[in-house]
């Protein structure tokens, strides 16, 4: 990955994000939860007199600069920069920079904490360490304190960033959520980060190890002036008659007659676009979605289903398992070819380039 990637995209990150309330989309596991704590850790690496305060939720105030650690972050020339809320108990010796609660629902204590200590400094960062455990409360409550927290920290230029597991909370309850944040970041097992950021879209690998992270931009896929096809029918006279009617196109076909040789021609050629088709006797379209959906390098080639199969429950199954368009069989070519043609605009590629 280029290093000049890693500090153009952080540099965005730090840019774009220091007055606006952030949330970190992503599957819940230490390894995802690294770029919280990285975030934080470049917001001080390069502006060590901004001031972060931490609501300690998921780790006491302790196991928050001890996860800095584990992550190999450090953080010792910036700890007087960092303040925390933490939950304390009766006969807890106080710490620097420590502000207690009697629980982790005492929101008012929290938010006049919060209030206080951006009126005492501008630009704060104030991080909420796992929205998933906030959100589970009642949530007329949460979103009181989101607000109030919030507006106390935005007057004086500051920001807000969390995280929220994907798919704990009920999909309502996510959605609102998500609703307080200007910015979400969708973070993925596989490496992968997306955002809309003002009117740019951030796509990028990620990769940390050792303590240190590394970018690289999602380049888009289509560069060239001809796209490379692949079309899946078990009926071999489909991809021949497509072949052939489309022939004055700047398209170049390949074909697979099942579900399994689909998924090998997918990852050995890397097509631009994928045909294909639902009813096949080895396996359904459906299935082979669902399988290059969980490849790191073709889950995000487009995909139109062309199927005999028209029923809105069909449309709707496919576009749930990710894919771009639907075409029913029987086809008209010129509908194909318009459908083709919008679905790899959206990938970057135009016709009107050759």
């Amino acid at each position: 990955m280029s290093e000049n990637n890693t500090e153009n995209i952080l540099a965005t990150f730090r840019d774009e994000l220091v007055s606006k309330s952030t949330l970190f989309l992503a599957p819940v596991d230490s390894f995802i939860e690294r770029i919280i704590y990285f975030h934080i850790f470049d917001i001080l690496k390069h502006d060590p007199n901004r001031t972060i305060v931490w609501l300690c939720l998921k780790h006491s105030r302790d196991g928050v600069l001890d996860k800095f650690d584990e992550f190999g972050f450090d953080i010792g020339n910036f700890k007087n920069s960092i303040w925390f809320i933490d939950v304390g108990t009766a006969g807890k010796e106080s710490q620097d920079n420590t502000y207690y609660c009697t629980s982790r629902t005492d929101y008012t204590k929290m938010a006049s904490y919060a209030a206080k200590l951006s009126s005492e400094q501008e630009n704060i960062v104030f991080v909420i360490d796992d929205m998933t455990i906030l959100a589970s409360d009642t949530f007329q409550v949460i979103e009181n304190f989101i607000k109030y927290v919030e507006k106390s920290i935005k007057e004086k230029d500051g920001s807000v960033v969390s995280m929220l597991g994907k798919s704990i909370l009920q999909p309502d309850i996510e959605a609102l959520t998500k609703s307080f944040f200007d910015v979400i970041i969708d973070v993925r097992h596989g490496g992968e980060m997306h955002a809309n950021i003002g009117l740019n879209n951030l796509n990028v690998w990620y990769k940390i190890e050792e303590g240190t992270i590394t970018f690289d931009y999602i380049k888009k896929k289509v560069k060239r002036d001809r796209l490379k096809i692949l079309i899946v029918d078990d009926e071999p006279d489909i991809p021949e008659l497509v072949k052939l009617l489309l022939s004055k196109e700047p398209y170049d076909f390949i074909a697979a007659y099942g579900g399994y040789e689909a998924i090998d021609l997918t990852i050995s050629e890397l097509p631009d676009l994928i045909l294909l088709d639902i009813m096949m006797p080895d396996m359904d379209g459906y299935e082979v979605v669902q399988k290059l959906k969980k490849s790191d390098v073709a889950r995000n080639i487009p995909i139109i289903m062309v199927s005999a199969k028209s029923e809105v429950d069909d449309k709707i199954r496919g576009m749930e398992l990710g894919i771009d368009d639907y075409v029913s069989k029987p086809f008209d070519m010129r509908e194909l070819n318009a459908r083709i043609k919008m679905v790899m605009k959206r990938s970057g590629w135009s016709p009107d380039a050759r």
